[in-house]
């Protein structure tokens, strides 16, 4: 639906009806009856529609899922304010007028706020807009209670104003869901005349298994973890082997940062032999591993996380505990994504600032929200994993969890807890995600039929202050796969030769193994061998 129609439609409505008019029309519709219900009703129009209007801007990037909880707040939210006028002005009509009035300013905060900051800079003061707020809505009350004449007219404003807004709202939502869904009718046609071809089989005549590829942002080897940490991993390791992974114990990664070590693996090659390099490092999108598991019939599934967009697939699903992509709705949980933006353009953008007006606060709690959201999706990703191996196969799971990587959120049993100091955040972020990893790899292969391919790998080591080059290399590998796949990996592997090994006996190609190298190079230069960090790791 064009955005220049519906300003058309706006302006029609409003400017060549006039509101007056546009009202009359919609009153005679049903006549009486819808006049009196919309009497009582326009107040939650203007609830509604700034939580509506904020989907429609943010439509690409939420699903309407993630709204129904604000919704459900800014009914409550008007209702109580509703109520508690009509007692204090003991008039129903006058009670929802000034209720209008409430929510203009309530919702607008934050906007306001946000346009004034950013032309006149720290000049804007939170006190001087929460004052003047004050001010508007003692004027408009009083003006409302004791000056107010006919009421009426003005409710008839309001009402179609109200209409006018949500029209619009609802035809943009409208028309972004009709054109997703004929995406998706055309999408079905094309996998149907796809498997209509027959199934996609191994070169041993076998059903094709999902692949599983899980990092864990910065986690790091046994070794590093006993000498560096004073923590032993061990137990988590042994429980690994015990389900049937191969851990390669003095495994180091061939970069030091998340985007190169990602690029690398995802590509089975170093950055610097893949073309066009020097220009940028290449999306996941046109990686070999994406090209070759589409072309093999196998369907892509991302979650969301933090990460920038680099980390984009291409994906034929993105699971977000903000989406309704399993059927989940989320009311109990913490803030989402959508939430945080209304908090942040309403009069909750006081909560959200907070720490900057009232010194000794935690700022790191009141004002990272995105932490706070970081730590929701990552258990949605532990508990939502378990479940994919009951959907559609084959399928690719492509899954980067940004633990044990800061902020060091998460207390050993998986509670939202600031755990302070580097060395214990870290290590108490290492003992959560290895308890949640080893059940999530058991359930994944319990509730497979074909038994699957697992990765669980490092693309880094720890990322704290005094972490040597050795340490920064230093990664967690482990690999589920078949016994003949399992017989070619070794201690030392690096991710660079993870998919050649796998792609050779799975899927019959006959990539050579590459020298394990690890590039203490954060740029896209400097793969140059004084910038190659050597293996000392000694086995266990």
């Amino acid at each position: 639906m064009s955005s220049q129609f519906l300003f058309s439609l706006a302006r029609w409505l409003i400017c060549n009806r006039g509101l007056a008019n546009v009202h009359q029309s919609i009153v005679n519709i049903q006549g009486r009856s819808m006049k009196k219900a919309l009497y009582w009703i326009y107040p939650f129009l203007f609830a509604v529609y700034p939580v509506m209007a904020l989907a429609v801007y943010n439509i690409i990037y939420i699903d309407p899922g993630a709204t129904v909880r604000s919704l459900l707040i800014a009914v409550l939210l008007t209702s109580l304010i509703w109520m508690l006028f009509r007692i204090v002005v003991r008039d129903r009509d006058k009670a929802g007028v000034i209720t209008v009035g409430a929510l203009i300013l309530l919702f607008s905060y934050g906007h306001v706020f946000i346009q004034l900051r950013n032309s006149f800079g720290e000049a804007i003061r939170h006190r001087l807009l929460t004052g003047s707020y004050f001010l508007i809505f003692a004027v408009w009350v009083w003006w409302v209670v004791k000056k107010l004449k006919n009421i009426v007219t003005l409710q008839n404003v309001l009402i179609t104003v109200g209409c006018v807004l949500m029209g619009l709202s609802i035809i943009q939502l409208a028309g972004y869901e009709f054109f997703s869904k004929l995406q998706t009718i055309t999408a079905d046609i094309a996998n149907v005349n796809s498997n209509q071809k027959g199934s996609v089989q191994t070169a041993e005549n076998q059903v094709l298994p999902d692949i599983y590829l899980i990092f864990l942002d910065a986690h790091t080897r046994t070794d590093i973890l006993k000498t560096h940490f004073d923590y032993d991993n061990s137990a988590f390791i042994n429980d690994l082997e015990a389900m049937g992974f191969y851990v390669a114990k003095c495994s180091q990664s061939n970069y030091p940062s998340t985007r190169q070590s990602v690029t690398s693996l995802m590509n089975a090659n170093y950055l610097d032999q893949l073309p066009g390099v020097t220009k940028g490092i290449p999306p996941l999108n046109i990686s070999l591993v994406n090209e070759t598991v589409r072309s093999l019939g196998y369907s892509v599934i991302a979650f969301e996380n933090r990460s920038n967009g680099h980390f984009e697939l291409g994906e034929d699903m993105r699971l977000s505990r903000n989406q309704l992509a399993l059927g989940m709705i989320d009311l109990s949980g913490g803030p989402n994504e959508f939430e945080y933006m209304l908090m942040q353009t309403s009069v909750l953008r006081l909560v959200y600032d907070m720490p900057q007006l009232i010194p000794g606060l935690n700022a790191q709690v009141l004002t990272s929200g995105e932490f706070y959201e970081h730590y929701q999706q990552t258990h949605f990703i532990l508990n939502t994993l378990p479940k994919l191996p009951k959907t559609q196969s084959p399928k690719f799971v492509f899954t980067h969890i940004l633990v044990p990587h800061p902020p060091y959120i998460f207390s050993p049993d998986g509670k939202f807890s600031w755990v302070k100091g580097e060395t214990a955040g870290y290590t108490s972020n290492v003992q959560f995600i290895d308890k949640q990893i080893s059940e999530v790899a058991r359930k994944i292969i319990e509730n497979s039929k074909t038994p699957p391919i697992i990765i669980i790998q490092g693309d880094h080591g720890p990322s704290v202050s005094t972490a040597t080059p050795e340490m920064r290399m230093s990664i967690l590998n482990a690999y589920y796969v078949n016994d003949k796949t399992k017989s070619e990996l070794y201690e030392t592997i690096t991710p660079v030769n993870s998919f050649r090994i796998i792609f050779n006996n799975y899927f019959g190609t006959t990539y050579p193994l590459l020298d394990d190298k690890s590039y203490y190079a954060y740029g896209e230069g400097g793969y140059s061998p004084e910038n190659i960090v050597p293996n000392t790791c000694v086995m266990p």
